[in-house]
């Protein structure tokens, strides 16, 4: 399994990494600090992490990779099927996969699983570096003095930059997050966000992205899709969907999934205090 993921890593890096202070335009800088709230930002209450059970559909993926229906017979498919698989991810931090197998594979598939083991914990860290960035406020930063923001027509433009990793982000006139591209020494990122509505505020359901490694080589595309189900008070990723183009697509569903919150958010709210009557 080939997998390009590690532009997913530099969107969050770029977002988090502003260093050049810049004069500011207030209007804008206003905007962008009102249009924070507007965002599904489940760390500004509590959250910290999560871990879930994963499941993949390895016939589907298999048949889509060779052209060609896969029994449930096949060994190799068996053994994809005995694979455990979990995930864990820290909002602020990294996200990782584990692989458990008590059988051995198949006789001379050591190497094909390897790189599907391996391509598949590179896809995940790559996803939660990405879905981290766009839920724990990296990539609608409240405004200060490391970011540039202007305003742009009827929205407004955001720039910065730090150890050679240059972002630069467009709102709409609504401030709504319709682009970021990511440029290193290495690779240049194209992100279009696509959003969903929910009481929460507005949960990143997609991102389109091309890449191009190095920046001045052909683009590639690589696009993810995230649902949903509430765990305790949070909507957490129950099935990402990864398509990428002229590689394959791969259908990632978690169940079972725990979350971890910050102490202070588990504190019972302060009681008001009663009146005494007249």
């Amino acid at each position: 399994m080939a997998c390009k993921a590690s532009y997913f890593l530099v969107i969050a890096l770029g977002c988090l990494c502003f260093a050049s202070a810049q004069a500011q335009d207030k209007a804008a800088k206003d905007r962008l600090y009102a249009a924070h709230a507007q965002y599904y930002t489940p760390t500004t209450r509590g959250l910290q992490s999560f871990h879930c059970a994963a499941t993949v559909d390895w016939q589907a993926m298999l048949s889509r990779t060779n052209g060609i229906d896969i029994p449930e017979s096949n060994p190799f498919l068996k053994y994809l099927n005995s694979v455990q698989l979990s995930v864990a991810d820290e909002l602020k931090g990294k996200g990782s996969m584990d692989w458990t197998s008590t059988t051995a594979p198949p006789e001379g598939k050591e190497e094909a699983l390897a790189k599907i083991r391996d391509g598949m914990q590179s896809m995940l860290f790559g996803f939660f570096q990405t879905w981290n960035a766009y839920v724990n406020g990296g990539m609608v930063p409240l405004p200060d003095d490391t970011i540039t923001v202007a305003t742009a027509g009827t929205g407004v433009h955001l720039s910065g930059g730090s150890s050679g990793i240059t972002i630069d982000e467009d709102f709409d006139v609504n401030m709504l997050l319709t682009q970021a591209i990511v440029v290193t020494p290495d690779l240049r990122v194209v992100a279009t966000p696509t959003y969903a509505t929910s009481p929460e505020g507005l949960l990143i359901s997609a991102v389109a992205s091309q890449v191009s490694q190095p920046p001045n080589a052909p683009q590639s595309e690589a696009d993810f899709r995230v649902e949903y189900a509430k765990v305790d008070a949070f909507q957490i990723p129950s099935h990402v969907v990864f398509d990428i183009k002229n590689v394959g697509v791969i259908d990632v569903r978690f169940s079972a999934c725990q979350v971890s919150v910050a102490d202070w958010a588990k504190k019972p709210a302060p009681a008001t205090p009663v009146r005494p009557s007249n």
